[in-house]
């Protein structure tokens, strides 16, 4: 097992969650999520995912650095409500989608989109 694999199963057995519950909130199968706690492949793909889920930074999970960032008030409200919009079934996600890119779209045509736009 690598330093990734270790620190998410650290991190998920923290909080008492399974791996088939981590991986539905990824839409992986455990299978695949089993196999970035084993080391055999790295989350390249869903490591800002996993960080939202588990409300630390990516260099944590990758092991580029040692300190966890998920001490209350110190996670950016981005990756809160991230965790949050990953916690939602997906009709609940799909009524968010729906609502963002409303908002989205009169913003854009009202040219009132902050400079941190897509």
């Amino acid at each position: 097992m690598n330093i990734t694999g270790q620190r998410l199963r650290l991190l998920r057995e923290e909080r008492k969650w399974s791996q088939e519950a981590v991986a539905q909130k990824l839409g992986i199968s455990r299978t695949a999520y089993n196999k970035y706690e084993s080391g055999a492949i790295q989350p390249v793909r869903k490591i800002k995912e996993l960080a939202a889920i588990f409300d630390v930074s990516a260099d944590y999970i990758l092991g580029g650095v040692d300190d966890v960032a998920a001490e209350p008030g110190t996670v950016p409200k981005v990756h809160r409500q991230m965790r949050k919009y990953m916690d939602l079934s997906d009709n609940g996600r799909e009524i968010v989608d729906i609502t963002l890119d409303a908002v989205y779209e009169r913003e854009e045509r009202q040219g009132t989109l902050s400079d941190g736009e897509m």
